[in-house]
C-alpha cells in the first residue's frame, strides 16, 4: 500500500534513474493550473516541412562510377575517397594541389558533355570546401564564390540542387547562420530537390538547435524577405521554455534553458509583425499573420493580447481549423481565467482530424483543467479516462525527452489526476451514473473497479462483491463477501453486547490482517500514491481549492488505511467491553495496529497517544 515500506520499490526507483533517463518517475499532478502547460506548442524542423514535396535521387557530383579512363573519370575515382558525411568536422587530408591539376585536366577534355563540364565545375567548388580546415575562411570564401557562380550558369537540376546544400555548408561552416538556415529551408520545401529530407533536418537542427540563439535573435528582421522564413523565424524564436520550477520531474536537467531572453524582445518582435503586416497577409502568406501575433503575446506572458487576436479572426476563416490556432486560443482564455471560453476550441483540437496524437493528448489534458475548473466532474473524468487508454504510459508523449526540443507538449503521464477524480473528487453516484450513461467505453472497467473500492469503504460490502464479479476481479470478491458477513454480524440487533463486541472483534481482526486489499485501490496507484499528495504544497491551487484538496486527501488517507480502521475499532471494545480478556487481546491487536502504520499516513501525534493509552491500560489491566 502507498503508506507501506517497499523497499523493493525504492530498488526498483533507484535503477530506473540510473538508466541514462530511459524510464522517468512521473510525479506531475494538476499540470494544467501551470502557466508553462499552456506555452505554444514548441515547433521542431519537421514542422516547417510543405506535405508531398518531390525529390530525386541521382547520383552526386563526382559519384558516378565509370571504367574508362578519360580525365573525368580519373577525377571521380580520386575524389570519391575523400568525400564524407556533412556532419564530419575533422580536416581530411588529400593532396588538393593533385585533385585541382586533375580538375584542370577534365576541364580541357573537349569530348565533355554540358553535364559533364558542369560536373567538373562543381566538384572545383567542393574540393576547396573539403580542403578547408576550420577557421580556414579563404578556402571556403573561395568554395563559397564557385558555388554561387556556378548557381548563376548551371542547367542540370541535380547538380543546381547539390550545389545549394553545399553553399549552404559553407555558410553554416563560416559562421552565418542565416544564410545557411534560409537555404536549408528553402531546400526542405523545393520540388525536385537532390538533398534527402533527412540531411536537411538534420542540417536545420544543427544550424538553430533549438530556438535558434541569440544569432537568431540578433538577426530576425533578416528573415522577413518571405512568409515562409518570416514564420520559421518567429516560431522557432518563439519556442517554449521550462525550468526545473516548472517541471519537478526534470529538475535540473534543463538549467541552460532557465535564462529566457525574450520578454526584453516583445516590443520588437511586436514591431516587426506590425511593420511587415503586408508579406504575412499575401497570398502565400495567409494565416501567418495571427497565427505568429497570437505565438508572440503567449509566449512573452502577454495572454489577453493572444485571446484578442484570436477572437478578432472570422469564424468561417481556415486557420480556425489548425491545430495551433485552436491550442493557443485555449491557452489565452485558460490563462485569462475564462475558463468555460477555453472549452470549445480545445474540443475543436481534441476532435480535429488532423491533430497528432500529441496534441490531442494536450487538449484533452486542458479539458481535464477546464472541467476540474467548471465543475464538470463526468467531463473531467472522460476525458482523464482517455489519457489513461489512448495515450498512457507508453505513449511518446510520456517518455523522457531527448532534448528540449522533443518535448513539444506535455501532460501529466502519472495519470494521478484520473486517480484524485476517481478516489476522491467525483462521488459515488457520480461514478455510478458515468458507468451507466457508458457502458462500452474502453477501460471502462478502471472506473467499475475504482467504484467497488468506493463502496467497500463505505461498507457497502455487497454491493462491492456484486461489482467485482461482474469485472471478474474474484479474489477481492470473496473477500468482500467475507467483509460481508463480519459487518453484518458486527452490526446485528437483537444481541446481547458481548456477542456483539466479539464480532466486531473478529471484524477487526480481518480488515487489520488484509492491509492493502480491502480499501486502498490497487489498480491505479502503483505504490506511488505518497507523492501525489501535493495539496499542502501546491502554490497553483486557489485557497479554497487547496483547502479542499487537503481535506479530500485526508479522508482518502484514512478511508483506505485497513490497519487505522480497524484500530477505531478495537479501541471501542477497549472502551466499552466487559469482557477483561477480550478488551486484552483487543488492546494488544489495537497497539500492533498502530505500530504497522507508516508514518506517512500523518496523525503522528494522535497515533502517539493511541499507543501510549493502550499501553497504560494494558499495564493497569496486569496490576
Amino acid at each position: 500500500m502507498t503508506f507501506r515500506s517497499r523497499p523493493y520499490r525504492v530498488c526498483a526507483l533507484l535503477l530506473g534513474l540510473g538508466m541514462v533517463w530511459a524510464c522517468p518517475f512521473d510525479v506531475s499532478l494538476r499540470e494544467y493550473l501551470s502557466g508553462a502547460f499552456w506555452l505554444p506548442f514548441a515547433k521542431r524542423a519537421a514542422a516547417f516541412e510543405r506535405p508531398h514535396v518531390r525529390r530525386m535521387d541521382a547520383p552526386f557530383a563526382g559519384m558516378s562510377k565509370d571504367e574508362g579512363d578519360t580525365p573525368l573519370a580519373r577525377l571521380r575515382a580520386a575524389y570519391r575517397p575523400i568525400s564524407q558525411p556533412v556532419m564530419d568536422t575533422e580536416p581530411l587530408s588529400f593532396d588538393a594541389r593533385k585533385l585541382r591539376q586533375m580538375v584542370a585536366a577534365a576541364r580541357s577534355d573537349p569530348s565533355l558533355t554540358a553535364k559533364q563540364k558542369e560536373e567538373v565545375e562543381l566538384l572545383d567548388a567542393k574540393i576547396d570546401m573539403r580542403a578547408a580546415s576550420p577557421g580556414s575562411d579563404q578556402l571556403l570564401l573561395s568554395a563559397k564564390n564557385k558555388l554561387a557562380a556556378f548557381l548563376k550558369t548551371a542547367r542540370t537540376p541535380e547538380y543546381r540542387s547539390e550545389a545549394r546544400g553545399w553553399l549552404a555548408r559553407v555558410h553554416y561552416l563560416m559562421g552565418d547562420q542565416t544564410g545557411a538556415g534560409k537555404m536549408y529551408l528553402d531546400e526542405l520545401n523545393r520540388n525536385g530537390s537532390n538533398l534527402s529530407r533527412e540531411t536537411l533536418l538534420n542540417s536545420l537542427r544543427m544550424n538553430y538547435g533549438y530556438d535558434g540563439g541569440q544569432d537568431l535573435l540578433d538577426h530576425l528582421e533578416d528573415y522577413f524577405d518571405s512568409p515562409e522564413h518570416a514564420a520559421f523565424a518567429i516560431q522557432l524564436v518563439t519556442n517554449p521554455h521550462w525550468s526545473g520550477d516548472d517541471h519537478p520531474v526534470w529538475a535540473g536537467a534543463y538549467n541552460r534553458f532557465q535564462r529566457d531572453r525574450l520578454p526584453e524582445q516583445y516590443p520588437r518582435i511586436k514591431a516587426l509583425l506590425a511593420k511587415h503586416t503586408a508579406l504575412l497577409q499575401s497570398s502565400s502568406g495567409t494565416n501567418s499573420l495571427a497565427l505568429l501575433a497570437m505565438r508572440t503575446a503567449l509566449r512573452m506572458g502577454d495572454p489577453p493580447s493572444a485571446r484578442d487576436i484570436g477572437e478578432g479572426v472570422p469564424a468561417d476563416a481556415a486557420i480556425r481549423r489548425e491545430p495551433d490556432f485552436n491550442w493557443m486560443l485555449a491557452s489565452a482564455h485558460f490563462l485569462a481565467h475564462e475558463y468555460g471560453a477555453a472549452e470549445r476550441p480545445l474540443l475543436a483540437l481534441f476532435q480535429a482530424s488532423r491533430s497528432s496524437i500529441d496534441e490531442k493528448a494536450a487538449a484533452a489534458y486542458g479539458l481535464c483543467g477546464v472541467y476540474r475548473k467548471t465543475g464538470n466532474v463526468q467531463e473531467q473524468l472522460r476525458f482523464a479516462l482517455w489519457l489513461r487508454t489512448t495515450a498512457g504510459a507508453d505513449s511518446i508523449v510520456a517518455q523522457v525527452p531527448v532534448g528540449l526540443s522533443d518535448f513539444s507538449v506535455h501532460w501529466a503521464s502519472s495519470g494521478w489526476d484520473l486517480n484524485f477524480v476517481l478516489e476522491a473528487e467525483a462521488s459515488i453516484d457520480d461514478l455510478t451514473s458515468f458507468i451507466e450513461q457508458n457502458p462500452g467505453l474502453a477501460n471502462i472497467r478502471i472506473v467499475k473497479y475504482s467504484l467497488a473500492v468506493r463502496l467497500a469503504r463505505e461498507n457497502r460490502y455487497r454491493e462491492a462483491a456484486d461489482l467485482y464479479t461482474a469485472i471478474h476481479a474474484l479474489v477481492r470478491a470473496a473477500r468482500m463477501r467475507q467483509l460481508a458477513n463480519l459487518y453484518g454480524g458486527a452490526n446485528q440487533t437483537g444481541v446481547d453486547d458481548q456477542r456483539l463486541d466479539e464480532a466486531r472483534y473478529k471484524l477487526a481482526e480481518f480488515i487489520s490482517a488484509n492491509p492493502d486489499r480491502i480499501y486502498f485501490n490497487d489498480a491505479i496507484w502503483q505504490g506511488y500514491q505518497r507523492y501525489a499528495f501535493q495539496a499542502s504544497t501546491d502554490s497553483r491551487l486557489t485557497r479554497a481549492e487547496r483547502d479542499r484538496q487537503i481535506a479530500l486527501e485526508r479522508k482518502l488517507k484514512d478511508d483506505q488505511e485497513e490497519r487505522w480502521r480497524a484500530y477505531l475499532i478495537l479501541q471501542e471494545i477497549v472502551g466499552r467491553s466487559n469482557d477483561p480478556e477480550l478488551a486484552r487481546r483487543s488492546a494488544l491487536l489495537g497497539l500492533r495496529c498502530l505500530r504497522g502504520i507508516n508514518e506517512r499516513f500523518g496523525r503522528g501525534e494522535e497515533i502517539a497517544q493511541a499507543d501510549i493509552d493502550l499501553s497504560r491500560w494494558l499495564r493497569k489491566a496486569h496490576q
